[in-house]
């Protein structure tokens, strides 16, 4: 079984996958890390029969969002199951002695750093935490990523535990029926 998701390897979504991989016991899973989500739902015909791990607060760069993802997809994507699994921590970091201007963060947690930081200039979205957190290093002054990301020179503002739903859908081949089970 080969099961596609959001990479790189520092991602929540590759740690779900990895999870998944460790409680599915009846079958080898081979896990396809991509650099976004749009990338594999562009390209779902080339992996009919495989399958798709997301989770359900996914929302791109460009707006779709993960409900907009199971109705669009219908024809081609068929949920078969749904599991709970906690992310790495998310936490806010902010450089010190900057004036918060700039933000990073994914696009499914703009919204979060909004509230958390009302003062943001601007916020830069991107297509993963870990991703936010490279360009922050860049530019940013402040972002909103994951704990594993960080180091020790890091000026941590808050930390948050969010429990995930994620998504394990079977991308369909050409001779499947659109009810295949």
């Amino acid at each position: 079984m080969k099961l596609h998701t959001l990479g790189p390897a520092a991602t929540d979504s590759n740690a779900a996958a990895e999870y998944y991989q460790n409680i599915e016991i009846t079958q080898s899973i081979q896990i396809e890390l991509h650099q976004s989500y749009e990338e594999i739902l562009h390209n779902l015909r080339q992996y009919r029969g495989d399958y798709l791990l997301i989770p359900a607060a996914f929302q791109s760069i460009t707006g779709l969002s993960w409900g907009q993802t199971h109705y669009r997809y219908l024809d081609q994507l068929q949920l078969r199951k749904t599991f709970i699994h906690q992310l790495n921590p998310l936490v806010l970091v902010k450089k010190q002695g900057n004036n918060a201007q700039i933000g990073y963060t994914h696009a499914a947690t703009a919204d979060l750093l909004r509230q958390l930081c009302p003062e943001l200039q601007e916020i830069r979205l991107c297509d993963s935490k870990f991703q936010a957190y490279q360009r922050y290093l860049k530019d940013g002054d402040v972002v909103l990523t994951n704990q594993k990301n960080l180091t020790k020179n890091d000026h941590l503002v808050q930390k948050l535990e969010v429990p995930m739903i994620w998504c394990l859908y079977y991308i369909k081949g050409e001779n499947d029926h659109e009810t295949a089970q």
